[in-house]
């Protein structure tokens, strides 16, 4: 049985939360802190979404498909720092191939500022790590680009054209990201720790180009309190989580 069955969905955001907040206590200052928040948080997702969407139709996402790699992504501080180092690890090995990520995503990051998630999927402008229709940072995408599956790719490439339709979705996917991902929040905040969540590349971009940035983070500053997208309903989210402590 997964955390996922044993009692409905707040059942499971209880549990997760106590397992973050587990991992915070025994980390706290440990630069390693997010790698292990990071790997718990994936490392659920991964089990316990294979284990809710039995029954239904095998995932239509595979390599080479990259029609929903322009919409808007949100992600927590933890999903920032760890792209950030798999960027710094691996842009040697692109730079050798003359594809330098740190210029992607600073011009990507420059093109999509400001726009609204209709008019950043309209534009065309994809994800500055899908190259040749792959994605480079695949083993460290975030958790809202895992909790995005779909059971039909033409539907998606009719989408991503233009088409007046939908695609359909995986809703034990996404409900199982939204889960985590707000326990990984919930625990954040109660650990004094930046919470929120901001546009990914945004958050990405300031951390490539700050380097102490993420150690700032793990001292309790909030590195980017600037650009969180959910200032209005924080106060709200905030209340809930108490809520749900209680």
């Amino acid at each position: 049985m997964t955390e996922a069955e044993a009692g409905g969905p707040r059942a499971f955001f209880s549990a997760m939360r106590s397992s973050f907040d587990r991992i915070l206590a025994a980390g706290r200052g440990d630069p390693r802190l997010v790698d292990a928040l990071t790997a718990h948080a994936f490392d659920c997702f991964d089990r316990n979404s294979e284990i809710q969407s039995e029954g239904q139709p095998e995932p239509a996402c595979a390599r080479g498909c990259d029609s929903c790699c322009r919409l808007h992504v949100s992600a927590t501080a933890p999903e920032i720092f760890l792209a950030a180092r798999f960027l710094r690890l691996t842009a040697p090995a692109f730079a050798r191939h003359g594809v330098d990520l740190g210029a992607k995503l600073a011009e990507a990051h420059a093109l999509a500022a400001g726009k609204s998630q209709q008019e950043r999927f309209a534009s065309l402008q994809k994800c500055p790590f899908v190259i040749g229709g792959v994605c480079a940072i695949y083993p460290v995408r975030t958790l809202a680009c895992r909790g995005h599956v779909s059971y039909d790719r033409e539907a998606c490439r009719a989408v991503a054209a233009g088409a007046d339709s939908e695609a359909t979705l995986s809703g034990a996917h996404r409900m199982i990201r939204s889960l985590i991902q707000s326990a990984l929040r919930a625990s954040l905040r109660d650990a004094g720790l930046d919470w929120g969540a901001c546009e990914f590349l945004a958050g990405l971009d300031r951390a490539m180009r700050d380097e102490g940035c993420e150690a700032r983070w793990l001292k309790g500053e909030s590195v980017f309190a600037d650009l969180c997208e959910d200032k209005a309903v924080a106060q709200d989210m905030a209340a809930t989580f108490d809520a749900l402590r209680a």
